[in-house]
């Protein structure tokens, strides 16, 4: 997150309309691509260490293999938290604004072997303290208030993957398809895996300890 840092002795009016504009930033809910700071306050995980470890820090990212940006999506998990184009061609903060919604749907395994690495725990959900309230009139309190009622966010149904039963490998934690084909060395790479498991692997990025695929 960005701070602001002046000279003591220029913080008047224009720090003052600063903190002003971010307050009415906030309140308003500034759409995707412009939360800068709802995409940075991420607790529980360094999204530029997981993109150094991921993609050497480059969030445009697009060697042509199938993982696109800083924190390597495949297009099929970016479109389905909400993603828009190619990950390769989204700013560094659109790309954390999805890969929080990740974290939240599949958890820090959505990116084993860097979560690993890094040693990041699970996402702590920090709750704003509520603001202070004045005391109504009694003429107030006597009036009961109606809530309006809370809109719950659409649920994002990914299809997991399945065991393979004709397969020859059985899938350890922290594997991914690019790490079991190298390691392998199977010809075509993680791609050819997929193809050998088809119906089975219906989501790469998605993959359990304990299951068999076909390598």
């Amino acid at each position: 997150m960005a701070f602001n840092r002046g000279s003591k002795g220029k913080q008047g009016s224009a720090a003052r309309t600063i903190a002003k504009v971010a307050a009415v930033g906030i309140i308003a809910g500034a759409p995707l691509g412009l939360a800068v700071g709802t995409a940075n306050a991420a607790p529980g995980m360094d999204w530029d260490a997981l993109a150094q470890c991921e993609a050497s820090g480059n969030w445009g990212a697009n060697t042509g293999n199938g993982y696109y940006g800083g924190l390597q999506f495949t297009q099929q998990t970016w479109n389905a938290y909400g993603g828009q184009g190619n990950p390769a061609n989204a700013s560094r903060e659109q790309q954390i604004a999805v890969a929080e919604r990740v974290l939240a749907g599949q958890g820090r395994n959505a990116w084993p072997a860097c979560s690993a690495k890094l040693g990041a725990g699970q996402v702590t959900q920090r709750t704003a303290p509520a603001p202070q309230q004045r005391k109504a009139p009694v003429q107030q309190k006597q009036q009961q208030q109606r809530q309006a009622p809370v809109q719950q966010a659409p649920v994002v149904v990914v299809d997991a993957s399945k065991s393979n039963p004709n397969g020859n490998y059985e899938i350890k934690a922290g594997d991914t398809l690019s790490k079991i084909a190298e390691a392998n060395k199977v010809a075509g790479g993680y791609q050819a895996i997929v193809e050998k498991n088809k119906g089975f692997l219906t989501n790469p990025d998605l993959i359990f300890p304990g299951h068999k695929i076909l390598i």
